[in-house]
């Protein structure tokens, strides 16, 4: 695939203070389209989810990156925050292949409380106006209705109905303590963090444009970013078995030597 950073005052700006960056980014991309440059095949869900998911991540990465070397420092903290929990859901799912389908069939449960949020705002005609079918407000219901029993938790105490999860499985930070430590090392900064920036929050309105924090804030990013690609690579691998170690290994070192000295991640 072809990607370009384009010319600007902040991408050579960039690119000065970080001179292994793009030799890393040219291998990492490469080494990543040989996993998502394909047509998949999925043989069962866990291949299919999995594809799916690690696709997302490449293209959250293009855009973390592709913001951080311009400048955009928020813009790439709140991207990361989707590639971190992508990249956790994937590998925790490699982990735990039987739960696959528990992930597919939460999506009910996630739309309904998406519509039933909207509809405090719009009226049931606008919503299947704009969505139509399959995703009108009966239809939805109704997957919702499937789904529900699967995962029922325990009886609200203030309306005697059983509550549902508010996970498919696990939450985010359970999941990560299940995984390698280097997950748990990219918490505070990919979604902890992240969370205050993508709402409207104190954090959110406070202006760091022009101030001495973006350039050291837009490599964080860009650096973060691409451990988290190596990381979904990884998953890929352990799906696919592509027998591309060695090449994982390669980008893994040159990520690695990105760190300024002293850094431990």
């Amino acid at each position: 695939m072809d990607f370009e950073f384009g010319e600007t005052q902040e991408s050579k700006a960039f690119f000065d203070r970080n001179p292994k960056f793009m030799p890393m980014f040219v291998s990492l991309i490469e080494l990543a389209n040989k996993y998502f440059g394909r047509r998949p095949q999925p043989k069962n869900q866990l291949e299919d989810i999995c594809f799916g998911l690690g696709h997302a991540s490449r293209q959250d990465f293009l855009e973390v990156v592709f913001l951080a070397v311009n400048g955009y420092g928020d813009g790439s903290l709140k991207l990361t925050r989707g590639l971190y929990e992508r990249s956790v859901t994937l590998a925790y799912l490699v982990q735990n292949p039987t739960k696959v389908e528990r992930f597919i069939r939460y999506a009910a449960v996630q739309e309904h409380r998406s519509m039933e949020a909207a509809l405090k705002v719009v009226t049931s005609d606008e919503f299947d106006a704009l969505m139509g079918a399959p995703n009108t407000v009966a239809e939805i219901r109704n997957r919702y209705q499937e789904a529900r029993p699967d995962f029922e938790i325990d009886v609200c105490k203030a309306c005697g109905t059983k509550r549902v999860q508010p996970s498919w499985d696990l939450d985010v930070s359970a999941m990560v303590h299940k995984l390698d430590k280097l997950y748990r090392a990219f918490y505070l900064p990919n979604y902890a963090i992240p969370n205050l920036a993508i709402h409207a929050t104190l954090s959110s309105a406070t202006l760091k444009e022009g101030t001495a924090q973006v350039h050291p804030e837009a490599d964080l990013h860009a650096l973060c970013a691409s451990f988290l690609m190596v990381l979904v690579i990884r998953s890929q691998e352990a799906v696919f078995r592509l027998g591309l170690e060695k090449e994982i290994e390669a980008c893994e070192r040159d990520v690695q030597n990105l760190r300024p000295q002293g850094d431990e991640v």
